[in-house]
């Protein structure tokens, strides 16, 4: 019989006790039960990650929020905490100081809400591997989407903001019926729970809403009767009124997890996304089942698999789920250059267009047109030589192949969906990572996001540079200005934002404007930053490095709506190999270092000293 026992990490803490995290439990005694664990229990009485949140959970407390804020941004965390933080991770090796440092800061949250982090508490730092990044357009990661899906064996979870018609929701409708195709080959059933954020009137009385399968051919999503091997269920998420379901994963058999930057839609963006396997996969799972939050209907197949203890994983061009792409960019342009070793012996499907290569095109530019039609017909600037563009073309590195390492210490950094309008909720695991790296750097801070104006983050940036820490900031230039810009109470452009903190940091005569380096994202075939509202050349990617040896990774961005509102999933790691690793290949993938650094009025001049015309519009 599964014994069931409330777990008490987040109720009634006298407000006294609260000047320390030690009164957190630890992971290995109080604490081991999980959503997953508890769902795969088959009580015949807990059907849905909400009845097992009631059981295990106590509600959360709001009022401790202010308290929690203090913790993380004033207290000095003494030894005991990082020793605390270091025994709380099911860690491999102890992590990092600079690592236990804002792990501890996401300990905190969790006194006032153990599941604002969107995975149960024992799970929330483990470790893994990462054995391929892609830092490309979105095409490229919908091909790994793709043979990903195809190869799967039992049972796929993928979740998404945006689903739009395209080329994207193409992909995956075809990795569907690819998928089906195989499974009735083998005599096989495949279970596939997909997440969308698509608010309806169904969402108005609950915020989550499964999708009846008469509504998904409005979708581009192939019915029932198309696929009869895959039992397909769709929760359609919205937290009322500006709790967007912001995250964008996938996770293959409880045994591989993808978490990527894009959206399933079609846009002219450079994205990042990074192939996890190992313990942190687990994190991942239960990351999904409490997102679900419902019933499953059909259930999990993988729900009853034991937590994988697999330390043998393989690297680079020799790994064996994954071919080797060693053609140059020129000759693989229109054709799929990512494939599955196991998919090799049936008949391979080009799921990439294939116009041909005109004899006067960079095959670099070609490349990047072909992510939206809204590109389709940009041209690289007109300052290259065919022999420069060539080299970029040799240059742009979108697939990632790690050097070999064994499983590093790994958070889920995640944040819940905050429905009421405002800008107080900071305590959840991803703002208090994020706070915790503005606060504890000691040399570097690298930042690439679309959009920056959350006040914590502008704050947390200054401070960062009186304290001579330098940052650096990728951004793009007009990223969603209408929806950014004064009067949305968002905080305001980028550009706006940009000139107010040099104007603050000039004022102190100080010199500390000298440790902030802004740069606007320039595509790697321009010379110059394009505007967004061209839907050319843009951005989307989220990442933050610190001092070379964390990294964060995911789906939140330095804007109100991710700081405050939105259900965002990011990793947390600590490996300087992978962070280095990332850093040359968004170098690499970009003219951004190059072309794009403003000056330190805020403002982007050629060589030259001339404006950007129109503003890059």
């Amino acid at each position: 019989m599964f014994h069931l026992t409330p777990n008490s990490i987040s109720a009634s803490i006298p407000v006294n006790m609260l000047n320390t995290v030690q009164e957190l439990p630890r992971s290995n005694t109080e604490i081991k039960q999980t959503i997953t664990s508890l769902l795969a229990s088959e009580s015949l009485t807990i059907q849905s990650a909400k009845q097992a949140a009631e059981i295990l959970f106590s509600k959360p407390l709001p009022y401790l929020r202010s308290r929690i804020n203090y913790e993380f941004s004033k207290n000095d965390i003494t030894d005991e905490e990082l020793n605390f933080a270091a025994e709380y991770g099911q860690f491999p090796s102890r992590p990092s100081n600079l690592f236990l440092k804002l792990f501890h800061n996401v300990l905190c949250t969790l006194e006032r809400d153990p599941l604002c982090g969107r995975v149960s508490p024992s799970l929330i730092a483990s470790s893994g591997v990462i054995p391929l990044t892609i830092i490309s357009t979105i095409p490229d990661i919908m091909q790994h989407y793709y043979h990903c899906i195809v190869h799967a064996k039992r049972e796929v979870l993928l979740a998404t903001n945006y689903w739009e018609k395209g080329h994207s929701v193409s992909i995956i409708g075809k990795a569907l019926r690819d998928l089906n195709q195989r499974a009735q080959e083998e005599n096989r059933f495949i279970i596939f729970k997909l997440m969308i954020d698509h608010p309806t009137k169904e969402n108005v009385l609950h915020y989550h809403s499964i999708l009846p399968s008469h509504k998904w051919s409005h979708y581009d999503i192939p019915t029932p009767d198309e696929i009869p091997h895959i039992s397909l269920e769709i929760n359609n998420y919205h937290r009322l009124i500006m709790g967007t379901f912001h995250s964008k994963f996938m996770i293959i058999d409880r045994r591989i997890a993808l978490l990527n930057s894009n959206n399933i839609q079609d846009r002219p963006n450079l994205e990042m996304m990074a192939h996890y396997e190992g313990d942190i996969v687990n994190s991942f799972y239960d990351t999904f089942l409490v997102s679900w939050w419902l019933s499953f209907q059909p259930n999990l197949v993988c729900l009853n698999d034991e937590p994988t203890q697999n330390n043998q994983f393989e690297f680079g061009t020799n790994y064996s789920s994954i071919v080797p792409f060693t053609e140059s960019l020129q000759h693989a342009i229109a054709r799929a250059r990512l494939r599955l070793q196991n998919h090799l012996d049936i008949e391979q499907t080009d799921i990439y267009f294939n116009e041909p290569l005109l004899s006067s095109e960079s095959p670099l530019t070609r490349h990047l047109n072909l992510s939206a039609k809204s590109a389709s017909k940009t041209q690289p600037d007109e300052k290259y030589s065919n022999e420069e563009l060539e080299k970029l073309a040799d240059d742009f590195t979108p697939f990632i192949y790690h050097e070999a390492h064994r499983p590093f210490p790994i958070a889920l950094v995640n944040r819940l969906p905050h429905g009421t309008p405002g800008h107080a909720d900071t305590a959840n695991p991803q703002d208090a990572a994020w706070l915790g790296a503005f606060r504890y750097a000691e040399k570097s801070i690298f930042i690439q996001s679309p959009t920056l104006n959350a006040k914590p983050a502008i704050d947390g940036i200054i401070e960062a540079c009186q304290r001579k820490v330098q940052v650096i900031l990728w951004l793009d230039l007009g990223f969603n200005d209408l929806k950014e810009g004064h009067g949305t109470f968002q905080g305001g452009t980028n550009e706006h934002v940009i000139k107010k903190m040099y104007k603050k940091l000039r004022k102190e005569h100080s010199g500390a404007e000298h440790f902030l380096e802004v740069y606007w994202y320039t595509g790697k075939d321009q010379t110059r930053p394009l505007n967004f509202s061209q839907q050319k050349r843009n951005c989307h990617i989220k990442f933050m490095s610190i001092d070379g040896q964390v990294a964060i990774m995911g789906n939140g961005n330095m804007d109100s709506q991710s700081w405050f509102h939105s259900q965002e999933i990011n990793t947390m790691i600590d490996s300087p190999l992978i962070v280095k690793e990332w850093m040359d290949a968004l170098y690499k993938n970009q003219s951004t270092y190059q072309y794009g650094k403003v000056d330190l009025d805020g403002i982007w001049r050629d060589d030259q000293g001339h404006l950007n015309p129109r503003d890059g519009k």
